[in-house]
């Protein structure tokens, strides 16, 4: 079976599109990469989706008040068990690669939340945004968290 010539027309635009699609996936910057894994996990814990906010932390995650992976996940606990309809707010996020396998994520940001009838700020605010920094290293080929700065831990927490 031979194709016409709108087959071969049709069969050139597949292909020029898979093309596109296989370099879009393949050939994405580090920037980019970081970037994905903010919003994702920004995502994640607008959801209440423990378990997709804490795959983009590292296991050997620390900060410098001492928390680990098991706090932050402490913490998730703690922001779900008492807060409902959490937004985070980015203003604006700039992305840089330190050096190979380590990159940062500067970005001001402020979180509303609902407990019973009241919304607030449980970090920042609109007029006053916080700058948190999140320190990412490369683990394989995913990008994972292993530092935040800029919140306390408690902030929010209790009010």
């Amino acid at each position: 079976m031979t194709l016409g010539k709108k087959g071969k027309t049709v069969l050139v635009i597949m292909a020029a599109v898979a093309c596109f699609i296989l370099i879009k996936y393949l050939i994405v910057s580090d920037e980019a990469r970081i970037k994905r894994v903010i919003y994702q996990g920004k995502a994640a814990i607008e959801k209440e989706d423990f378990e997709g906010a804490l795959k983009h932390v590292s296991r050997d995650y620390q900060n410098d008040y001492g928390l680990n992976k098991m706090a932050i996940a402490a913490l998730l606990k703690r922001l779900y068990a008492q807060f409902d309809d959490i937004t985070i707010h980015v203003e604006e996020i700039d992305i840089e690669i330190r050096e190979a396998g380590l990159g940062q994520a500067a970005l001001l940001t402020w979180v509303t939340a609902r407990w019973g009838e009241e919304i607030g700020y449980i970090v920042g605010s609109a007029e006053n945004p916080s700058r948190v920094v999140f320190t990412l290293a490369k683990e394989g080929k995913r990008w994972r968290v292993i530092k935040t700065d800029g919140v306390e831990p408690e902030e929010g927490l209790w009010l």
